[in-house]
């Protein structure tokens, strides 16, 4: 349960790092298809597409501390749940910068904890 909260920690902090490390590269990509938007347009399209990956990163810690609560209840669905979390946060770190592939490697660790035995014995076998 732990690294599941490490991992939204870990995803937060790597949100930050992804817009500090994109935002030039946005603005220079808006600045190019949209040459005849002023200056104030241009800026209020960077900013919303900076917002949603911020929105993103926010969203997917959410996802995983919410599932952290479900997995010390003892709830099934939510090792599914987790699985599939994982594998959204390893494929956005495919197309993501570097410091997205750590932020995915706990995830996907913390998946393969949930299925040893000792972790199975919690999740009492196929009773809940």
């Amino acid at each position: 349960m732990r690294l599941w909260i490490v991992a939204a920690a870990v995803q937060l902090a790597s949100s930050v790092l992804a817009l500090i490390d994109v935002r030039q590269g946005v603005v220079a990509e808006v600045a190019q298809r949209f040459p005849a938007e002023s200056a104030v347009a241009q800026e209020r399209v960077v900013v919303a597409v900076l917002a949603l990956l911020l929105g993103a990163g926010l969203l997917i810690a959410a996802l995983e501390l919410g599932l952290v609560v479900a997995l010390n209840r003892g709830k099934r669905w939510a090792l599914a749940a987790s699985v599939v979390l994982a594998g959204v946060v390893a494929v956005t770190a495919v197309v993501g910068p570097v410091h997205l592939v750590v932020a995915s490697g706990i995830p996907v660790v913390a998946v393969v904890v949930s299925f040893l035995p000792a972790a199975r014995a919690w999740f009492g076998g196929g009773e809940k």
